[in-house]
């Protein structure tokens, strides 16, 4: 694109003063400018093709069709917002009277871009007074434009003949693609060497930049790769990709390259880099300020996007050349969309984020440069520039690669602060754990010297305690003859009660101990649980009916035997019964259960006794567990017949539970496993003591 120039035109037909008079306005233009650009005095037929041999001697024959309009240019056909695929669809006629000067250096024509199939003629006298027509470039025959597929339509520099100095020029143009036809730019004339050192630069300029974007695009990814959250690499990545593509499809550069690409294919590949550009620039604003936060009108933005890109994709090449035209419009609306939203993400960005205003600053930099620059050429202040809009771009490029680095560098620091911090938190943690660990450790050395010196002092009190009860037995029972005074006797027993009590405590002591100390193992034997059952009710009869208590047994026939330790299965009824009826009411019941199913051998002792509160259940299971206070007890012991009763059931790889209410007694069922069954289940049947 080259930039509007003004210039007076005189035509050929005027009188021989006027026509020098133009041919030296032209002159001055080539000195000053070095090209004359041609905006002024042209004659349009519109919606036709006029053959060039028409205009032998003016620009306005005498036509029985279309009428002649003057105009200048640029003439584009189709107004700005349209609805219609056909809207700007159709053909034209441009003819010009040019009067050049003579000059040692050969002259040129740049087209610009005509967005159309076209083809430019020259129409001049020869020297013996007939009408010459000169073909001087075509990319096809706008009679058949309807009908063929349309290529290139940017014209190339036109070298004018050496003696083609006084003509009329022709173009013919048929537009079936773009929603807007007609000559876009102002042709220009100008010296050839020129010319074509100026387009050579209009297409190396569009070239460097591509080429750079391109290369933003690798580095931001090969840079990601190195990063812990790549994201945003990605993000700018695919942005300068396709800012990238959008250079080389808006210069043309892709028919320097592919010649013959379809012009229909081309406009669909350039709204699509537009439909990419618009949600990556989005989402690298959301990830420079937002941080990853993704709300409503993100999903809409993107996924209207995502609907432009298929359309541009799968649909516009199957159908009408030029339908993805008819997106620009709704386009528009989502490119308001985004504005508004980044106005706004930006604007919050300043009043709130003090890190972030520098990164803030910059890109709106960037979006008031480019959007002043689309002002600017649109109400025509400034020239529309290929070369100006290029180099506005790597400087957004660049302002925006800034904005990045110093938000990478921002994460990057944030980023060690953390590491820092979680690297001083973790030598904390893990002195902390060690000293933890000493801690534990210590305790454990104390636990197990616990349960030694429990377990040493329990045998040697055992000893001792032995010798009282017996000797106290002796003296009871008087077996030597008579003690003298009653009184020694009743101390006699009293001290067999005392000692038998004390063995109790210190056998359970002792039992509780071995098995936290790891040290007691189990004596496995065939077991009749039933009989011992028996012998255990038998034993506490005694105890029972001081209490009040009434003891019954229900075991089914033949109830299969155990393997277990017996001595233990014996401990677990005991400790049981004895809890029963210990913690029962007068005129109270204990009732032992036996049974045996797929579940295991089932145990259960229940009474009807004070009961126990289900919050107090874990402290009447704990070791040494008394519910009731110490300086007010009312039962004897020292709280460990039910934890006894769990370690030696845990040690047969039994289940226990219990299940207690206050006033209504307490049920404890003890479940052996099955495979420790050495019979098959039979019929119950009931016993009763």
């Amino acid at each position: 694109m080259f930039l509007i120039g003004a210039a007076v035109f005189i035509a050929c037909a005027r009188p021989a003063l006027s026509r020098d008079a133009g041919v030296g306005a032209v002159s001055i233009e080539l000195a000053k400018q070095g090209k004359y650009a041609i905006a002024r005095g042209w004659t349009v037929y519109r919606g036709a093709i006029v053959a060039a041999e028409s205009f032998g001697g003016t620009c306005r024959p005498p036509l029985s069709g279309p009428a002649a309009e003057a105009i200048s240019l640029p003439d584009i056909w189709g107004p700005a917002l349209t609805t219609d695929v056909t809207t700007g669809h159709g053909t034209a006629t441009y003819c010009i009277d040019l009067a050049l000067p003579s000059t040692s250096q050969f002259l040129a024509l740049s087209m610009g871009t005509t967005r159309s199939v076209y083809a430019i003629y020259a129409v001049a006298e020869g020297p013996d007074g007939t009408v010459e027509t000169r073909l001087l470039h075509r990319n096809g025959d706008p009679a058949e434009a309807e009908n063929i597929v349309a290529v290139n339509p940017t014209a190339p520099v036109i070298a004018l003949p050496y003696d083609l100095r006084h003509f009329r020029l022709v173009v013919q143009l048929a537009n079936y693609v773009h929603k807007q036809g007609g000559i876009v730019d102002v042709p220009s004339i100008g010296h050839l060497q020129k010319m074509d050192s100026m387009q050579r630069r209009a297409s190396a300029l569009p070239t460097a930049l591509a080429l750079v974007l391109l290369l933003v695009a690798v580095a931001a990814i090969a840079v990601g790769r190195s990063t812990n959250n790549p994201g945003g690499h990605i993000i700018f990545a695919a942005l300068s990709a396709a800012s990238a593509l959008r250079v080389f499809l808006v210069s043309n550069l892709i028919w320097d390259y592919l010649p013959n690409f379809p012009e229909a294919r081309k406009y669909d590949l350039e709204y699509l880099s537009l439909f990419l550009i618009a949600p990556a620039y989005y989402a690298f604003i959301c990830y420079l300020f937002r941080d990853g936060k993704v709300l409503l009108v993100d999903k809409l933005i993107y996924a209207v996007s995502a609907l432009f890109c298929a359309f541009a994709l799968f649909v516009a090449p199957f159908m009408a050349p030029g339908t993805i035209t008819l997106l620009r419009e709704p386009f528009q609306m989502l490119w308001a969309l985004i504005a508004c939203s980044v106005g706004i993400t930006i604007l919050h960005t300043l009043l709130t984020e003090k890190d972030a205003r520098r990164d803030a600053l910059i890109v709106l930099l960037a979006g008031l440069a480019y959007f002043i620059y689309e002002f600017l050429s649109a109400m025509k202040i400034i020239g529309s520039s290929m070369e100006l809009s290029n180099l506005l771009v790597v400087f957004v490029t660049a302002l925006h690669i800034r904005a990045f680095v110093l938000k990478f560098r921002r994460v990057e620091s944030e980023r060690d602060a953390l590491h820092r911090n979680l690297v001083a938190a973790n030598a904390d943690l893990e002195a902390r754990a060690a000293d933890l660990t000493r801690a534990l450790l210590l305790a454990e050395q104390g636990s197990q010297a616990k349960s030694e010196f429990l377990a040493t002092m329990s045998h040697e009190l055992r000893t001792p305690l032995n010798a009282i009860i017996g000797f106290s037995e002796t003296m009871k029972l008087e077996l030597f003859g008579p003690l003298g005074h009653r009184k020694y006797a009743d101390y006699a027993n009293d001290i067999n009660q005392s000692g038998a009590h004390l063995l109790d405590l210190v056998t359970d002591i002792l039992d509780i101990s071995r098995v936290e100390s790891g040290t007691d193992s189990l004596v496995e034997q065939e077991v009749r649980v039933e009989e011992i059952a028996r012998q255990v009710l038998d034993a506490t009869r005694m105890q029972a009916g001081k209490a009040g208590v009434t003891c019954s047994l229900e075991a089914p026939a033949g109830l299969p035997a155990l393997l277990a330790d017996e001595r233990k299965i014996r401990q677990i009824l005991i400790n049981l019964v004895s809890n029963a009826i210990k913690f029962n009411v007068e005129s109270g019941t204990v009732a032992v259960r036996l049974d045996a199913g797929p579940s295991g051998f089932i145990i259960v002792v229940s009474d009807t006794g004070i009961g126990i509160a289900p919050e107090d259940i874990p402290t009447a299971l704990s070791r040494f567990g008394q519910l009731e206070d110490q300086f007010s007890r009312k039962y004897e012991g020292l709280g460990l017949g039910l934890p006894i009763v769990q370690a030696l059931t845990a040690q047969h790889d039994g289940h226990f539970a219990i299940e207690s209410q206050p006033g209504l007694g307490t049920t404890v069922t003890v479940t052996l496993p099955a495979r420790r069954c050495l019979a098959a289940v039979p019929e119950p049947r009931a016993a009763a003591f």
